[in-house]
This record gives C-alpha cells, structure tokens and sequence, in this order.
C-alpha cells in the first residue's frame, strides 16, 4: 500500500513461491499485474533484460535508493558474480570509482569491464580489507557484499572508511543460517551503517531502462550464456557452486 511491494510482508516471489510458481516456464502467472509487471521499451530483446531479474535490479536498488552513492566515492564490490558485476555497472554510471573483490582473476577481468579501477584477487592478498583501505586511501564510502557468505560480509564491513556505509544484498548460506559475527564496537566508533536491501520495486523500472536507452547501464552484457530447460539442474549446480560468470539465461524449451 505504501509503493514498497519488493518488500512486502505477504509479497511471495514471484516464479519461485509454491502459490505462484513456474520461474523457468516460457509464461508465469503474474498476480496484481498493475504493480508487479513493466513494459520493456520497444528497442530491447527479452533476453538482454532477462539480466534484470533479479541481480541487476536488486543491485540498482541497493545503490541508487539505499546507499548514498556520490561522484568520486570509492565503492568496495565484494563478490563479482552476477549482482556484483551489476552493482559494479551501476556504481560506475553514478559516479562510483569501483574496487573489485573476488577470488578469479577471469572474473576480475570481467569486472574491469564493466569499470571497476581497481581489483583485489582475495586469494593474492591476507588481509583484503587493509588492501581495499590501501588501494582507496584509507577505505571504501559504501561496500557491498553481493555473495553473502560471512567472510564477505565481515570483508566489506571491515574494509570501510569512517562514516562508510556498508550494503547487504547477498542473503546468507546454510552456513551462515541468517547470522554473521561483526565488529559492532567499530561500527558505533566509526559511526558505519549496515544497510539492508531486497530486490526492487517494479513501478520504479522505468529508471533502468531511462539509463538503459541512454547506454549508461548494460543489463543485456551481464548474459553470458543461453541454455535450454534440460540444462537447469546442471547449471544450477554450477551456479551453486560458484561455478558460473555472468547471467544464464533459458530460451530453449
């Protein structure tokens, strides 16, 4: 009732919740269509903004309406799966200067395309947060964990600068079972925030596809594999595994 459907507390996922399922059909029943589903512009393919669902508009959200992102500010990427690149894309068009964490050097160099400046290998370093404080001068404005493991989320708190904010936008593993340990005494000294976020409305889309059109933002470049429905359990193992770069995407049926 008050616009904020994405988090709504009887908002079932749609495609993936019991009462409305079908996440990899060709159709979905979409309840209350008025608020839950957008046009695409004329001149974009399904595919290219299948990106969209959900990493790039959960990452959208996080740093175009949770964060304060500014011209200039560092912003620490933990995590440069398929929401990390997006979050990388989308904090480079509003100015950000992107710090890319994460484990593979192939992904890194994804990420510099998508305009990271500058990368930390975590495998190449063991202290990631002093090197994201080294490499920005004495750390991140905003740091994103967009994987959503506890030594992710312990990286991106600790690699902030005072004032920082931090974003969760990766949800937690079995592991982790919804808790991380953090450093609440360095919080409140440094007066840090932890900011939460979950996926984005769909009345507010029309703000991805403005900078869409003006070639800001590429949701479509996030797609790096189309595959076919008999695929799915492999490539959701691979997924699972952290086995995959970008967006997958079926069109085969």
């Amino acid at each position: 009732q008050n616009g904020h459907t994405h988090a709504c507390e009887n908002g079932p996922s749609l495609g993936f919740h019991e009462s409305v399922p079908g996440a990899f059909g060709e159709e979905v029943h979409a309840p209350w269509a008025d608020v839950n589903l957008s046009l695409l512009p004329e001149d974009v393919s399904t595919v290219e903004m299948a990106g969209l669902g959900c990493r790039f508009m959960t990452s959208f959200h996080a740093l175009v309406h949770r964060a304060d992102v500014s011209a200039g500010d560092w912003v620490a990427v933990h995590g440069c799966g398929g929401v990390g690149l997006s979050a990388i894309d989308v904090a480079t068009a509003i100015g950000g200067n992107v710090v890319a964490v994460d484990l593979d050097d192939e992904t890194l160099d994804l990420a510099r395309r998508f305009g990271a400046v500058e990368t930390v290998n975590v495998r190449e370093t063991e202290d990631v947060p002093k090197t994201v404080k080294d490499v920005t001068n004495g750390g991140a404005d905003v740091s994103v964990d967009a994987l959503g493991v506890a030594e992710t989320c312990q990286n991106s708190v600790a690699s902030l600068a005072r004032f920082g904010q931090h974003v969760q936008i990766g949800l937690t593993t079995k592991e982790e079972g919804g808790y991380v340990s953090l450093p609440t005494d360095e919080i409140v000294r440094k007066e840090l925030e932890f900011i939460g976020s979950h996926g984005m409305q769909p009345t507010r889309y029309d703000e991805i596809f403005r900078m869409v059109e003006r070639d800001r933002i590429h949701p479509g470049e996030l797609v790096s594999r189309e595959v076919s429905l008999e695929d799915l359990n492999d490539r959701l193992e691979a997924m699972t595994n952290f086995e995959t770069r970008g967006i997958e995407v079926i069109t085969e049926y």
